[in-house]
């Protein structure tokens, strides 16, 4: 909790306290809340042809009953508040839409009729502006973001419904895992489609921060021996905090900590991206101070001897983890930012909370 930088480090606190969880239940979707709200707009720099995005799998491991809905709940309250926000304004601008639908129809048959004229504007359909999704399959999240270029979050409460939904309309046969790896970089994705008006839905770049809870004996059941060795497993930052024994308290977090923590995270939905030659948006580069990149050094060939040794589902792990190095050095600075600490580039601090 202490490598938090701040508001998350008194949030965090705070709330566990009052919930009378550990640390971790709220720090963990926190951090994938915050990497969300960044999503494709920024990415990190390690060397020239080394990019890591904003893109968090955080998960948290408890059983039934130690707080993990509640945590989630405190948590991610600020995506939950912005998502409903949009949600009703696209309510309202399809009921527009519909009303500019209702008269364009009317219009277009009375310059048939005439045949002359500049032929009417037909209206066009509003888009949501999706800040997190819950139950929904490949298909459908490639959609979403297509129209939402800068990513989303996708938050289960149980995330057994995720691990379980993958090929679930297939028979086993699809190809949903290897989409999920994808949107664990960033990178392209293509979806090929029998029905629908569009055959195919390509994404420049998915983007989509995973957490939420799951019971232990459940995730051992959900995560088969196709996921470890398809590199799902080692993708995933696991809690397995210890269970505390609920005590009645009357510790609340202050209106002053939660407004706090909004401001940062609505400064993060803030980042606007930069363009490319075909003024197509594409992520701002963000560079390491030399401080910080003499630290990575350090920490990548120590974390390498430590890798040369171990195999299997463990080295798996700990190849990821060497990313997940710099990308949440990425997620710190960029709160850090936030709260004006800190310039364009990673300085050591940030480096070294990640680490």
């Amino acid at each position: 909790t202490d490598a938090l930088p701040r508001p998350l480090r008194s949030f965090v606190a705070s709330c566990a306290q009052a919930l009378g969880c550990d640390d971790a239940f709220v720090a963990l979707p926190l951090l994938a809340e915050c990497a969300s709200a960044v999503g494709n707009t920024r990415r990190i720099r390690l060397k020239s042809t080394w990019f890591e995005p904003a893109i968090l799998w955080t998960a948290i491991l408890g059983e039934s009953g130690s707080m993990k809905s509640p945590a989630n709940d405190a948590a991610l309250e600020v995506v939950r508040d912005l998502q409903n926000a949009a949600l009703r304004e696209y309510e309202e601008l399809m009921r527009q839409f519909e009303t500019e639908t209702v008269e364009y129809d009317k219009e277009l048959a009375e310059w048939r009729k005439n045949k002359g004229g500049d032929r009417p504007e037909k209206p066009e359909e509003p888009t949501a502006k999706r800040y997190y999704c819950g139950d929904t399959t490949v298909e459908a999240l490639a959609t979403v973001l297509k129209e939402n270029w800068r990513g989303v979050l996708l938050f289960r409460d149980e995330l057994a419904g995720w691990l379980r939904s993958f090929n679930q309309y297939k028979q086993g046969k699809g190809a949903d895992t290897a989409h999920w790896l994808e949107m664990h970089g960033g990178r392209p994705m293509v979806i090929d489609r029998k029905t629908g008006p569009t055959k195919i839905i390509h994404v420049a770049r998915a983007a989509v921060s995973v957490t939420g809870g799951i019971q232990p004996g459940t995730l051992k059941r959900c995560l088969d021996r196709e996921h470890f060795e398809d590199g799902l497993a080692a993708r995933l930052l696991l809690a397995a905090p210890p269970r505390r024994v609920k005590q009645w308290t009357e510790a609340e977090v202050s209106d002053e900590l939660r407004l706090a923590l909004r401001v940062v995270i609505q400064s993060l939905y803030r980042l606007e991206p930069a363009k490319d030659a075909e003024d197509e948006p594409m992520p701002v580069t963000v560079d390491l101070t030399p401080e910080a990149k003499k630290s990575w050094i350090e920490f990548y060939n120590e974390h390498a001897a430590v890798h040369a040794d171990l195999t299997g589902d463990l080295s798996a792990a700990w190849s990821k983890l060497e990313a997940y190095a710099a990308r949440l050095a990425l997620v710190i600075h960029l709160v850090r930012q936030a709260n004006g600490e800190v310039g364009e580039q990673v300085d050591l601090q940030s480096m070294e909370a990640a680490i």
